[in-house]
């Protein structure tokens, strides 16, 4: 792999070049000359690294791994605005494109007119890309600019689906997965690459012949771990119609939750924290989606064990949904852990 030169390398290469016939030590008019040379020739050896390195997918970043990735047809998948309903009361008309917001100033605009008699619902989308409009129910109760007639806002359930652009990490991962994995002709590759494609796709799994010949099934989860929204399965169903193999039948849909609650009795449970367990067990969910996992007592202990934030130096008894050994997850299922209990 190639390296920058360091200048004072380079000031010294410089000096054994000169020769005898001149004197290059420092104060002398050649060696300020060498020096200022040295230190410009050092930035370009920085650029050449840096050249070298956004030339390899494996060391690039940013634009260059997207020129990388795009020799492949593989895209950075942009950032998707949260979208949801809002419930307006009054006695009038609300434009599409009317403004509601947060306390905290995060906007929506409506994408439907609507005509409101007493209260009524609007589809509304943040006007924010990313993550940031993915509010909690309850909190769009601002009309920034007044709409005659309209007197209240506030948005019954959570606003969802917003996702912030895919960064370098998964962009490298599918551009790996493409150059390095058989897709062609409709076989399982394929369905996966134009599954996890779709801007807003975490994972996602392929189960061909699911139903009966012809028929192919696609899971899939957020890019935050979560089963995919009906809004989500329905552009991941629209973008495969239009680029699967004729005669297949391609049902999109999200994995369930399969519900884990353990319970733990410490040794000393003065430092134990049933949230920071719930966490690290989620996390190693979270890595381990898709991969019919046999969930064991030891393996949960190990970790709680492992992790100091769990605060559990040694434990008596752990179960896992009621058993002292395992239970297992199903490939078309993703663990949560909802509930963690300390016993004392």
């Amino acid at each position: 792999m190639y390296e920058a030169r360091e200048q004072s390398d380079i000031l010294t290469e410089l000096q054994q070049n000169v020769g005898s016939d001149a004197s290059s030590y420092e104060g002398t008019f050649t060696y300020d000359v060498l020096a200022s040379n040295s230190i410009e020739f050092s930035k370009e050896e920085v650029e050449l690294e840096q050249a070298y390195k956004a030339s390899f997918a494996r060391s690039s970043w940013g634009e260059y791994l997207e020129m990388r990735a795009e020799e492949h047809g593989i895209f950075r998948k942009n950032a998707i605005k949260a979208i949801g309903k809002v419930t307006v009361s009054g006695n009038g008309i609300v434009p599409i494109g009317s403004i509601f917001q947060t306390k905290t100033g995060i906007s929506f605009k409506t994408t439907k007119s609507a005509t409101i008699s007493k209260s009524g619902d609007i589809p509304v989308e943040c006007t924010t890309a990313g993550t940031v409009g993915n509010v909690a129910a309850k909190t769009i109760t601002k009309i920034p600019m007044s709409i005659p007639g309209i007197s209240s806002v506030m948005n019954a359930a959570a606003m969802h689906d917003g996702f912030n652009e895919e960064d370098d990490d998964s962009l490298f991962n599918r551009l790996l997965f493409k150059v390095r994995q058989p897709a062609t002709s409709g076989n399982r590759n394929e369905y996966l690459q134009w599954a996890t494609s779709v801007a807003g796709v975490g994972k996602a799994i392929i189960k061909p012949l699911w139903n009966g010949n012809g028929t192919v099934k696609v899971l899939i989860t957020d890019v935050n771990g979560d089963p995919a929204s009906s809004d989500l399965q329905s552009k991941v169903a629209a973008y495969i119609e239009s680029v699967r193999p004729i005669g297949a039948t391609v049902t999109v849909a999200a994995p369930s939750i399969f519900a884990v609650k353990v319970a733990i009795k410490p040794l000393d449970s003065k430092n134990a924290s049933a949230t920071a367990i719930q966490m690290v067990v989620n996390n190693y969910f979270g890595s381990h989606q898709f991969d019919n996992i046999r969930i064991t007592c030891a393996m949960i202990g190990k970790m709680i064990l492992e992790d100091s934030a769990c605060g559990v130096e040694d434990y008596e008894s752990l179960t896992i949904n009621g058993s002292a050994t395992m239970v297992a997850v199903t490939d078309d299922q993703i663990a949560r852990c909802t509930e963690v209990t300390l016993n004392g």
